[in-house]
């Protein structure tokens, strides 16, 4: 009797509850995104129209990787948030859809084997009639009108049975179509049902109505952005073009679409506690310390094959996993070639699954920083549709033939160095910028002006650069990279010259950045394009402390430059125990251009650290001269179809046994 009651109680309590608390699923959209260097924090908006009272909402299928302690919730009505709650949603039994595409699978497979039952009982058929044969009767003597006959009868059955068995043989390949298709709509169903999810609840007290726009922010870490820039240039008499780009790329689950981006410098994931000083104990140095690894942003990138055609597999699942649990994840695209980055450096286990493919798991997989690493898959064909998993361990091959093989990585300057998209596919892809701009010119001032630009406003936070940009963009939870023009600003810059004769023939168009500071550029690849031609890629680096940014335009064939060894003046003595050489060496240049320009000369004296050997400077042309390094710098100014010369002379004075190696 007491247990009654207390089911009861314990019924009416929850009724009471359930009445008191209303529980709402809510429908939400990507509105604005804003991508860090690492990671980015995603902002969704939902329309909310409710009464007054207590409510439970929900928000479900979000990206498993949210890190709790970043949601936040806004709006702009009153209604008081009593609690919120993150938990992580395991895939649920096979829904409907899955079940049906299963089915369809295997009655496919069955209408295969009654097809292959047909063929069998044709084959049996055709024995029949071939042991049978008059024709093969032996002690009996046929007639000719018997032969012809039994041939045509023979002929007109055997063409029929193989003509038949040929339509069912063609009926099987057919149905296999089928089949393939049914399990790649099933493999693509299931990437999508089949994974675990975030779900965020949170109840709310509101005092009276509310009809609202809810704002619930996130942060995830599987997201990331990259500066890039065009330098270009069309003439020296013009100022400088730069355009300001950016590779974005995420691969957290859900893609970004239409959305209103925000990119900002900072680094979320870095720890933000100051360091403390240990006290420093002295003691025996331990060779045999554990170094620390190196953390840092990695990639994964590969293909999907099928073990015996070598076909790519589309809608694989790749799952990355680290101690049994989920990391990252995507899926195969057409071409069955996959990408997921940013992954935090270490060592992970990779599963390939594929519905009618053996599961293929490779086990320790290690992701150095800052480098992609490239795994491929070769999937084994399975009859089942619950198939075994294939488990292998990772191995980096001794010997890399190539470099963008399997199980291995490339760092920053191996990518620089592989064949690469043309101005054209780049321009192609999301936010892809197209155009021209690009010998001495004048001084200009040092304004910066802004011609084109993709951004709203440029934000400056205490610790952080932002860029908000105009256009909506959409980026797919892939991987790759995708483009986003950010803005385009002519600098006017002085244009310089730059030849080391003594290294490298050729004379070098150099663009002189003086206040570069104010241009804001962050570290990172940079294209060069003169005359609207693409003549190479450099690297910003914006942590220099130079006053002035060079940045190498193209090589200039109309100004021309020799440096010979006037053997005819060069001379060698003896004096005592000691030995003398005088070098003479002539540098001369000759502007084929139509026009004045202002070119820089490097060459050097060689620089003794021995005392016994003694160099002394006869000529150098009226060139400033580093006595510390050696170095010589001739500032000239040349008239079109002028030529100049400059002589650097100099002598080397040492004991007579020593066997110096005199340029």
């Amino acid at each position: 009797m007491k247990s009654t009651l207390l089911i009861l109680s314990l019924l009416i309590t929850i009724n009471l509850y359930s009445s008191e608390v209303d529980t709402l699923i809510l429908n939400s959209k990507i509105k604005n995104v804003t991508v860090f260097f690492d990671g980015a924090q995603v902002t969704r908006e939902a329309k909310i129209n409710i009464p007054e009272g207590k409510h439970l909402l929900i928000l479900e299928k979000l990206p498993a990787e949210i890190t709790p302690q970043s949601i936040q919730i806004e709006n702009n009505q009153k209604g008081e948030i009593l609690s919120v709650k993150h938990e992580i949603t395991f895939p649920s039994q096979e829904n409907e859809i899955i079940s049906t595409y299963k089915d369809s699978i295997k009655q496919q497979e069955i209408k295969i084997k009654e097809i292959k039952n047909k063929i069998s009982v044709y084959e049996i058929e055709e024995k029949i009639l071939l042991d049978n044969s008059i024709l093969n009767k032996k002690g009996e003597s046929s007639n000719i009108a018997e032969i012809k006959e039994a041939s045509a009868f023979y002929r007109t059955k055997l063409n029929e049975i193989r003509h038949n068995k040929l339509k069912l043989t063609i009926e099987i390949d057919l149905v296999k179509k089928k089949i393939q298709n049914l399990y790649k709509n099933l493999n693509k169903k299931i990437s999508q049902e089949q994974k675990s999810y975030s779900k965020i609840s949170f109840a709310i007290d509101c005092k009276t109505a509310i009809n609202s726009n809810f704002n619930i922010s996130y942060y995830v870490s599987s997201a990331g952005w990259i500066p890039l820039y065009d330098f270009r240039v069309n003439d020296i008499r013009e100022p400088l073009n730069i355009v300001y780009n950016a590779s974005i790329y995420q691969s957290t689950g859900e893609d970004w679409k239409n959305v209103n981006l925000t990119l900002s410098t900072n680094r979320p994931s870095l720890n933000n506690s100051k360091p403390e000083l240990a006290t420093w104990f002295i003691s025996e140095r331990n060779s045999n310390k554990t170094k620390n690894i190196i953390d840092g942003q990695s990639a994964l990138k590969g293909i999907i094959t099928d073990q015996e055609t070598g076909e790519p597999i589309p809608f694989v699942n790749i799952i990355v996993y680290k101690e049994g649990k989920m990391i990252a994840g995507s899926t195969s695209d057409f071409d069955g070639r996959y990408t997921i980055k940013p992954i935090k450096s270490g060592s992970y286990d990779i599963r390939a699954t594929f519905i009618g493919y053996n599961d293929l798991e490779m086990k320790g997989v290690v992701l150095n920083a800052n480098k992609i690493t490239f795994q491929d898959f070769k999937m084994k064909e399975s009859n089942e549709l619950l198939e075994e998993v294939q488990i292998v361990e990772y191995n980096v091959p001794l010997v890399k033939k190539d470099k963008t093989s399997s199980g291995t990585t490339v760092t920053a300057n191996e990518i620089l160095k592989m064949p690469r998209r043309s101005e054209r596919s780049v321009a192609s892809t999301v936010g892809g910028t197209r155009g021209s701009r690009g010998e001495v010119s004048d001084f200009y001032p040092s304004e910066i002006n802004t011609i084109n630009s993709n951004v709203i406003d440029k934000e400056y936070n205490i610790t952080s650069l932002e860029y908000k940009i105009k256009i909506p963009y959409t980026i797919p939870s892939d991987g790759n990279d995708y483009y986003v023009r950010i803005k385009e600003v002519e600098k006017p810059v002085s244009y310089v010259y730059y030849s080391i004769p003594k290294l490298e023939k050729d004379v070098f168009l150099m663009a002189e950045i003086s206040n570069w500071a104010k241009l804001n550029l962050l570290s990172g690849k940079s294209s060069i394009y003169y005359k609207g031609t693409y003549t190479g890629r450099s690297f910003i680096d914006a942590t220099s402390t130079k006053d002035t940014l060079e940045i190498s335009l193209s090589r200039d064939k109309n100004i021309i430059v020799e440096r010979t060894l006037l053997k005819e003046k060069n001379k060698k003595q003896f004096i005592g125990r000691n030995a003398k050489e005088t070098i003479n060496r002539s540098i001369v240049i000759r502007n084929n251009k139509s026009e004045k320009v202002k070119i820089i000369i490097e060459d050097q004296f060689p620089i003794s650290e021995d005392k016994s050997i003694e160099i002394e400077k006869l000529e150098y042309s009226n060139g400033k001269v580093n006595n510390k390094t050696g170095q010589v710098i001739w500032e000239l100014e040349l008239k079109p179809n002028e030529k100049k010369e400059l002589i650097l002379k100099y002598s080397i004075k040492y004991p007579k046994y020593l066997n110096l190696s005199i340029e």
